[in-house]
């Protein structure tokens, strides 16, 4: 196990966990991730080390690297390893002509926005852009598909899609929708506390 891969391991096992209603009605476990509680220095600079290794192919290819609300834009802390535009994907409804609306479809249920629907809302895309999506963890994969094909509806093909984490199915399912979807680290539960049991190749 390389250095950084050790830091991820040790800081993410850590983390205490938490639950959901899901949207199956059930309790739903959910770790809370060092992208929403605590990162270290040494932290930081594992998490962009290991992305950019697994995202080399794509990073090349795209024009933008794309971000959705709200831990996603933590991994902003890449832009120093990536010469590219940083664009948001957000909660807030901008009210303008040419954003784009992505309603989102999640694992556990969260406040619903003002139409009924957990809706996101992407105004920094450009005509032409190759988007690279980048979050912090695919479980189900209902947001990253929300997105992928909202964007795709709007004439955007995306590059690639890069998770941090991996939980559930939800790396799986998108593949066999053809997305080119990779993750850095697989996240389970062990004893109803984090365990990093592999990281993917990179």
């Amino acid at each position: 196990m390389e250095g950084w891969q050790k830091v991820i391991k040790e800081e993410t096992e850590k983390c205490d966990v938490t639950s959901f209603m899901g949207s199956n009605g059930k309790s739903y476990p959910y770790v809370i991730l060092p992208f929403e509680s605590r990162m270290t220095p040494e932290f930081r600079i594992s998490v962009a080390e290991g992305m950019t290794r697994m995202l080399y192919d794509e990073i090349n290819k795209a024009t933008v690297i794309l971000l959705p609300e709200a831990k996603g834009f933590l991994l902003s802390l890449l832009s120093k390893e990536i010469d590219l535009d940083f664009a948001m994907i957000r909660k807030r409804d901008y009210r303008t002509p040419e954003q784009i609306k992505i309603i989102q479809r999640k694992a556990y249920r969260e406040k619903k926005g003002e139409y009924g629907e957990d809706c996101m809302y992407c105004v920094g895309l450009r005509k032409g852009d190759r988007p690279l999506l980048i979050d912090d963890i695919i479980s189900s994969g209902g947001t990253i598909d929300s997105i992928g094909s909202t964007l795709f509806e709007h004439g955007y093909n995306l590059v690639g899609i890069g998770a941090f984490y991996e939980r559930g199915t939800g790396v799986r399912d998108l593949k066999k929708m053809d997305y080119n979807v990779k993750a850095l680290v697989r996240l389970d539960l062990r004893d109803g506390k984090p365990f990093v049991p592999s990281f993917y190749k990179c």
